[in-house]
């Protein structure tokens, strides 16, 4: 019986650490699974935000080729917009030398203009006096033509010699009325004329 009480004992012993060996277990076997079901859930969690950040990755990538999209579309429109500057900057510059070109122009018409005036006034002026010149130039002749033998005889005349000063103060009217009629170059203007 000793022996059984031994044995009885041991085994007693035997289940008691087996018992105890069994609750360490058992409590490992539940710390391992919660840990597990904490692993998974975390895991879980982990496996959504990837996927929430993967997307957002996804998101911000097409965002960046969109945007790299509009930079080179915005690339584009700064170099039209630098051509369109320099084109607008030559077209400035090709304008004001037309207009200074058209002002220099309009400056030579007025003068064009003012000399014309003043030529046709001296045409005016110069017919004119051409005119009497022609209309003493014709009385002189029909005089002329109208002097006969008996004119020169009484302008000879040598004791009263009125026929003489008539045709003298004749001459000098002609002379006075072709003087006044004369056209006088631009030069003697301011030069008195000596009769």
């Amino acid at each position: 019986m000793a022996l059984v009480g031994l044995l009885t004992a041991t085994a007693n012993a035997d289940d008691a650490r087996l018992k105890q060996m069994l609750q360490t277990l058992t409590g490992r076997l539940r710390a391992a699974e919660t840990e597990r079901n904490t692993l998974l859930s975390d895991k879980a969690q982990l496996e959504q935000e990837k996927k929430t950040l993967t997307g957002k990755i996804d998101a911000l990538n097409k965002q960046v080729a969109e945007d790299k999209t509009k930079l080179d579309t915005l690339d584009a429109k700064q170099k039209e917009l630098d051509d369109t500057k320099e084109s607008l900057a030559k077209w400035k510059a090709a304008y004001e030398q037309i207009q200074t070109a058209a002002q220099k122009s309009e400056a030579e018409r007025s003068k064009l203009a003012s000399e014309s005036i003043i030529l046709k006034r001296k045409v005016e002026d110069r017919e004119r006096k051409n005119l009497e010149l022609y209309k003493t130039a014709n009385e002189v002749l029909t005089r002329y033509e109208k002097f006969g033998l008996g004119d020169s005889l009484a302008a000879k005349e040598p004791f009263t010699g009125i026929t003489r000063v008539k045709l003298e103060n004749q001459v000098q009217d002609y002379q006075d009325k072709i003087a006044d009629q004369r056209v006088k170059p631009e030069n003697d203007k301011a030069k008195p004329e000596k009769k």
